[in-house]
C-alpha cells in the first residue's frame, strides 16, 4: 500500500510527512526517472545527473544524493544496490496518468495537469534534459490519446456538448495539430455556431503559414467548403467512421520485382540447398518464399516467436506438438527409444517416467538422432519447409534442423528448407550453423533487397486502386521501395480520405512505418489496444484465456475487441501480422505500465508451468529480479540435462549477478562455483 506519493507533474515535491517536502532538482530527477522507467544501474543514473564527473566522483555523488534522501524522509524510498528502483511504497501522479489512459480512465487522466518536472533546469545534464523532453511528449501524446478518445466518445453517444468540450481540450494540448482544428471545427458546426467553425479555419490557416510556411491539407479545404454548404453530417450513434480496405492493399495480388531472386531459387533449389533469405523488416522475405514454396508443391512453416531465443528447443517443440495434434498417427507410431528421447522435450509421451538427463556425447547425439527423425516423418512428402523470422529461433531448434537437413539430404527424404531472417539480426551460434552448411555446399545466402521504382509502378497498378498508380513517384521516394511501408502507407491514406485528393503536403518522414501504424493504434477501443499490448509483451504464451487473467475479464469479452484488431491488421487470429506492428504496439505502452504486465503474466506463467526462462524473463521485465532468480536456475538445470553448458552457464551468472547486486554475495558464489565450464 503507497504511504508516499510524488508529484512530478508542474514542480516535484513529496507527500508523506506532516508538511510537503519540495525537492531538489536531481533528487527530483532520480525519483521521475526510477518511477517512469522502473528498475536501473545507479551507474547509469549517475552518468546522466553527473556527465562532466569521473566515475567515481558521480558514483560518490549518487550515494549522498540517496542518503540525503533517506535523512530527510526517514525512509528507503529507493531500494537496491548496483540497481535501484522506487519503493512500492511510492505513487506518482504521471505514472497515474499512464494508468488512467491505458485503464480507459480518460478524465481522471486529464485532470492530472502539468508538465514533467515542471521548470527545473537540467541544460547541465544534457542526456537527462533529452530524456525528459521525450518524456513530457509521451504523457503529452497520452493526454490527447484521452481528449481524443472522450471526444469521439460522446460524439457517438449523441452528445455534442461533451464532445466540443473535449475536442477544446485536444485543441489545448496539441495547438500544432491540423487534425485538432479539423475536429473542433466540425464540432461547432454541428453544435450550430457556423461562424465559429469558419473563424477556426483562419486561425488553422495562420498556424500553419506560421509554424510551417504551408496551405490547409486537402481533407481541411473539404471541410470548410461542406461547412459553407451547410453539408457536414453528424456520426450515427454508436458508429465510428470506418473504411473498408480491399484485400489487394491487405495482400497485393501480385509478386513483382522478384524476378532476379527467383532464379536464383530456382538455382538453389536444383541443388537441394537451404537457402537463406536476408532482408530488411517489410521487404518481402516471407512473400517471396511462400510464393516459391507454392509453385513447388506442398509446404509447410515453422514461425519462430520473439521469445522463442530464451526457451531451448521451444521452436521445435511448439510446432511438432501443432503437427502432433493433427496427426495423431505420427506420434503413436514412434518408437519406444524415440519416444523416450522426446518426453525430455514432450513429457506428456511417457507419463509418468522420468527421463534421466545426458551424461556424455554419445547420449547427446543419440537425441539428436531421434528428434531430427521426428522432424523427417512430420515432414514427408513436403517439397519445402520454411522456417520463418528465424532471428528469434532458439540455437538449439537450428542446430537440430541443421543436423536433420545435413543426415537426410543425401538421401532427398528432407524437404527443401528456406530460412527467412531479417538482415544483420541472425544470431551469433545460428551464423557459426549457416556458415558450416555453406562452406560445405549445403547451404546459399540471397540478399533481398527492396522494389525499384519501375517494380514499384507495377505493384501499385495491379492493386485495381483508383487513383494509386499517379503516386508511384512519390511513394518509392517516400517508402523507399519497401512493400510493407508501401501497403502501410496506402492504407493510411485511404482511411485518412487522402488517396483521391493526390499526395499529402505532409506525412510522417519518409520510412516510418511505424507512425503510421500508430495512428491506426490510436483508434481502437481501450480493450482492444490493451488486449494487443498483452499479445506484445506475452509473446510465444499468449493466448485469450491468459489475456482474461492478466487483465482480470472474461476472454468472451474480446469478440468484439479482436475483431477491431482483426479489421485494423494488427492481429490475426492470435499472432501479430507483422513484427513492425509488434514492435509498434509495444512502444505504445508506458514503461511502468508495461513492468506491471510483465509481473502479472510471470504470476500467471508460474500458475501455468510454463518454461522457467520465459517466466524469468518477464520478473526481470517486471522490474523484480530476485524473483527471477529460481526460476533462471531452473533454466539452467534443464540446459544442463541437454548439455547446452553456454546457456546454462549463462543463466547461472544472470542469477549470480542478480544476487551480488542485492548483497547475497556467498549465494552468488556458491552459484558460481556451480556454473559448468565451456
Amino acid at each position: 500500500m503507497a504511504d508516499w506519493r510524488l508529484e512530478v507533474l508542474g514542480g516535484a515535491r513529496l507527500l508523506g510527512l506532516a508538511e510537503p517536502l519540495e525537492l531538489q532538482r536531481r533528487v527530483a530527477a532520480v525519483l521521475a526517472y526510477l518511477a517512469l522507467e522502473g528498475p536501473t544501474p545507479k551507474y547509469r543514473l549517475a552518468g546522466l545527473l553527473w556527465p562532466g564527473s569521473g566515475e567515481d566522483t558521480a558514483r560518490n555523488n549518487m550515494r549522498q544524493l540517496l542518503r540525503r534522501l533517506r535523512v530527510a524522509t526517514g525512509a528507503d524510498l529507493v531500494l537496491g544496490g548496483d540497481v535501484v528502483s522506487l519503493s512500492e511504497r511510492v505513487s506518482t501522479d504521471a505514472v497515474e496518468l499512464e494508468s488512467h489512459v491505458f485503464a480507459g480512465r480518460h478524465t481522471r487522466a486529464l485532470a492530472l495537469a502539468g508538465s514533467l518536472l515542471g521548470t527545473l533546469d537540467f541544460d547541465d545534464c544534457p542526456d537527462f534534459e533529452a530524456w525528459v523532453l521525450r518524456a513530457r511528449e509521451q504523457l503529452e501524446a497520452l493526454r490527447c490519446r484521452a481528449a481524443r478518445t472522450e471526444a469521439d466518445t460522446r460524439e457517438q453517444q449523441g452528445n455534442l456538448a461533451g464532445a466540443l468540450h473535449f475536442a477544446e481540450r485536444l485543441l489545448v494540448l496539441d495547438p500544432l495539430s491540423e487534425e485538432a482544428y479539423r475536429r473542433l471545427m466540425r464540432l461547432l458546426y454541428l453544435s450550430g455556431d457556423r461562424m465559429a467553425a469558419l473563424n477556426l479555419f483562419e486561425r488553422c490557416r495562420k498556424m500553419l503559414f506560421e509554424e510551417y510556411g504551408a496551405t490547409p491539407h486537402p481533407d481541411t479545404l473539404a471541410l470548410v467548403r461542406d461547412i459553407e454548404r451547410g453539408q457536414v453530417r453528424p456520426r450515427a450513434p454508436g458508429s465510428p467512421p470506418s473504411r473498408t480496405l480491399p484485400l489487394s492493399v491487405l495482400r497485393p495480388p501480385v509478386l513483382v520485382g522478384r524476378a532476379w531472386e527467383w532464379a536464383q531459387l530456382e538455382a538453389a533449389w536444383e541443388s537441394r540447398q537451404l537457402i537463406l533469405l536476408l532482408a530488411e523488416p517489410g521487404v518481402g522475405k516471407t512473400r517471396l518464399a511462400h510464393d516459391f514454396a507454392a509453385s513447388k508443391g506442398l509446404y509447410t512453416v515453422f514461425a519462430a516467436r520473439p521469445g522463442d531465443v530464451d526457451v531451448p528447443y521451444s521452436l521445435f517443440v511448439r510446432n511438432i506438438r501443432e503437427i502432433f495434434s493433427e496427426r495423431p498417427e505420427i506420434p503413436q507410431g514412434l518408437e519406444p527409444w524415440i519416444r523416450r528421447e522426446l518426453a525430455r522435450l514432450m513429457p506428456e509421451l511417457a507419463p509418468g517416467e522420468e527421463v534421466p538427463p545426458m551424461r556424455n556425447e554419445g547420449e547427446r547425439v543419440r537425441c539428436l538422432d531421434a528428434y531430427s527423425e521426428v522432424l523427417r516423418r512430420c515432414t514427408e512428402g513436403l517439397a519445402c519447409f520454411i522456417t520463418d523470422d528465424v532471428q528469434f529461433a532458439d540455437s538449439a531448434s537450428l542446430e537440430m534442423g541443421a543436423y536433420a537437413y545435413a543426415r537426410f539430404h543425401t538421401a532427398g527424404t528432407f524437404p527443401v528448407i528456406i530460412d527467412c531472417c531479417r538482415r544483420g539480426e541472425l544470431n551469433g551460434e545460428a551464423q557459426v550453423i549457416h556458415q558450416r552448411l555453406e562452406a560445405s555446399g549445403l547451404a546459399v545466402t540471397l540478399n533481398l533487397e527492396p522494389l525499384s521504382p519501375d517494380a514499384v509502378g507495377e505493384l501499385l497498378s495491379s492493386l485495381d486502386l483508383p487513383d494509386a498508380e499517379s503516386l508511384s513517384k512519390e511513394l518509392t521516394r517516400y517508402t523507399g521501395g519497401n512493400p510493407l511501408f508501401i501497403t502501410e502507407t496506402l492504407k493510411h491514406l485511404m482511411e485518412s480520405g487522402s488517396l483521391e485528393r493526390g499526395w499529402p503536403e505532409r506525412l510522417p518522414p519518409p520510412g516510418r512505418v511505424r507512425q503510421l501504424i500508430q495512428q491506426r493504434l490510436e483508434r481502437l477501443s481501450p480493450l482492444a489496444l490493451q488486449l494487443a499490448q498483452v499479445a506484445a509483451l506475452a509473446l510465444m504464451e499468449f493466448n485469450l484465456e491468459l489475456a482474461g487473467e492478466v487483465l482480470e475479464v472474461s476472454p468472451l469479452s474480446f469478440a468484439q475487441p479482436l475483431r477491431e484488431l482483426e479489421a485494423a491488421q494488427i492481429l490475426r487470429g492470435e499472432r501479430f501480422t507483422h513484427d513492425l506492428v509488434l514492435e509498434a504496439v509495444r512502444s505504445s505502452l508506458p514503461s511502468a505500465l508495461g513492468a506491471l504486465l510483465h509481473r502479472r503474466l510471470a504470476h500467471q506463467l508460474e500458475l501455468r508451468r510454463a518454461a522457467p526462462g520465459v517466466i524469468a524473463q518477464h520478473w526481470l521485465d517486471g522490474g523484480e529480479p530476485r524473483r527471477a532468480v529460481p526460476f533462471l536456475l531452473a533454466a539452467a538445470q534443464v540446459e544442463e540435462s541437454h548439455l547446452r553448458r553456454a546457456e546454462a552457464a549463462t543463466n547461472y551468472g544472470r542469477a549470480a549477478a542478480i544476487l551480488e547486486s542485492l548483497g547475497e554475495v556467498e549465494e552468488a558464489a556458491r552459484l558460481r562455483s556451480r556454473s559448468p565450464s565451456v
